[in-house]
């Protein structure tokens, strides 16, 4: 009798496990591949390319750096989504960034938002909200408040370069100035001027 109830026990506990499953459920959001940028349009589309760029520019070493942050992803087939946007130097401090969307030059405190679609050239949104931050070493955020064709999310690794006068280094690679007038800047890549030391390890970023 004991050895029945025993072999009874043991075939409920093993039908018990056997039917226990992981719930997955339609709306469960998958991470972005720790090596793409994912951009997810309003419509669902997944777009993917390469690590956003924070580029840092110390044009004058007794001024606060121009910041740049861009990325873009594509898919198939020919669509193009893109961002520029020009960050005030708090978003070192802050690591988020809140800009708005404009179809103009850019200043600090303002982005711009492009689709191509089809080989056609690039329509920028004109109005809207970009925000973003960063974390882990990972750049997340949303383009809002904009056309459907412009709205979406993003995620994805980044990397960050940072440039400064050449007088202050010597060695490394030229960075590109539209202006003149500016000094010849050198993309410090070790990261060991003391102008670009503190961005090292900036938002759990490394080289």
């Amino acid at each position: 009798m004991r050895k029945a109830c025993a072999c009874t026990l043991i075939v409920v506990t093993l039908a018990l496990g056997g039917c226990r499953q992981t719930a997955v459920g339609p709306d469960a959001e998958l991470a972005a591949p720790p090596n793409q940028f994912v951009v997810t349009t309003k419509a669902g589309t997944q777009l993917t390319g390469p690590a956003a760029r924070i580029d840092i520019r110390h044009v004058d070493a007794a001024k606060a750096p121009d910041v740049e942050v861009t990325f873009s992803a594509s898919g198939s087939p020919d669509r193009n989504w893109s961002v520029l946007s020009a960050a005030p130097p708090e978003f070192l401090k802050t690591l988020s960034l809140t800009a708005r969307v404009v179809d103009a030059g850019l200043a600090p405190g303002t982005a711009s938002v492009q689709v191509r679609l089809d080989d056609a050239e690039g329509t920028a949104a004109p109005a809207g909200l970009l925000s973003l931050r960063l974390y882990a070493g990972r750049l997340m955020g949303e383009a809002s408040r904009m056309d459907d064709v412009f709205a979406a999310t993003f995620e994805g690794p980044f990397v960050v370069t940072c440039a400064v006068p050449a007088a202050l280094m010597a060695g490394g690679a030229p960075a590109s100035s539209a202006d003149d007038t500016r000094p010849t800047l050198t993309v410090d890549e070790a990261f060991e001027s003391a102008l670009c030391r503190p961005y090292a390890t900036l938002g759990g970023w490394s080289r």
